[in-house]
């Protein structure tokens, strides 16, 4: 999604209907927190809530907003238009966005370089292509990930029901994450697997990762580690621990150890702090990444 050659140039390209005959496509309409421009709807200024002892909390409603007519994307961190000197990356991690795709549309070839890209489906499905020749439909229990590496070019649109008359034309909801690779440079890759939807109840999955040899696609960034988990309603489970983390809350609500409530697009930002514990009030999906801190990391 999007496209990029690294964090100081990150722009998307929008289409729609990928059949070429379609209606055409508007301008995207620009969301920041805190801005006041004319015609757009923006958010007050506002503190994030806490800061302290190594936690940090980020409320969706604090995230950057890019809508069209036929895709909406919440932006945890600094990407295309919308720029925060002070939130630009954590760790390794670059970009955290959750997007929500309508039927028919989808983003058009677009380049990537030197990012290790890991997309999660939540429901829907995504159709992926790519320059080098890899394509797949990834769904909900299905780890994408695509290494930029020197360059390449994707594209990404929710037509499967074009493909598979079974399936349904139905808004697609994914989260897409950035991650900086060990080295630049190198060759593109591509993987794609399933793994048992019904381990993510049981326990964290190392769905995407540079040190765990069973996750279930690798990655190129020795010190980081995708960890996915879904909580059932009235459950207690301890995060992974790491140098730093970043949890994502994708689905649910869920109550954070020493900080409260959290509700979907809610974030923490971990750095050095105690393991912590979730406890869900509802069914719960949680994205954590677990990284190593390195020299000049922000975060």
């Amino acid at each position: 999604m999007g496209s990029g050659t690294g964090r100081g140039d990150m722009r998307r390209e929008y289409v729609d209907e990928f059949n070429r005959d379609t209606e055409s496509v508007g301008t995207p309409r620009i969301e920041t927190p805190g801005m006041e421009t004319s015609g757009m709807e923006t958010s007050g200024i506002e503190t994030s809530g806490i800061e302290t002892s190594g936690i940090e909390l980020r409320r969706a409603r604090l995230r950057f907003l890019t809508k069209t007519d036929w895709a909406e994307t919440h932006h945890s961190f600094s990407f295309g238009e919308h720029y925060d000197p002070g939130n630009v990356s954590f760790g390794a991690l670059l970009v955290n966005n959750d997007d929500l795709v309508r039927a028919g549309a989808g983003y058009a070839d677009h380049p990537h370089q030197d990012a290790e890209i890991v997309t999660w489906v939540l429901s829907g499905s995504l159709v992926h292509e790519d320059s080098h020749g890899n394509s797949g439909l990834i769904y909900p229990g299905l780890a994408q990930r695509m290494s930029a590496g020197s360059g390449t070019v994707h594209a990404e649109r929710n037509d499967a029901y074009r493909i598979d008359p079974t399936r349904q034309a139905e808004p697609v909801h994914f989260v897409q994450m950035w991650i900086r690779p060990d080295e630049p440079g190198g060759p593109p890759s591509y993987q794609q697997r399933e793994l048992a939807l019904g381990d993510l109840g049981s326990g964290w999955v190392p769905v995407a990762s540079g040190r765990h040899p069973d996750a279930v696609v690798s990655l190129g960034s020795g010190g980081s580690t995708l960890w996915v988990g879904v909580l059932p309603a009235g459950v207690t489970r301890t995060l992974p621990v790491g140098d730093l983390l970043h949890v994502y809350l994708a689905r649910g609500v869920v109550e954070a150890e020493t900080v409260g409530r959290l509700e979907a697009g809610d974030s923490l930002r971990l750095s050095g702090s105690d393991q912590l514990r979730l406890t869900s009030h509802t069914e719960a999906e949680v994205l954590v990444w677990q990284m190593n801190r390195q020299e000049g990391d922000l975060g």
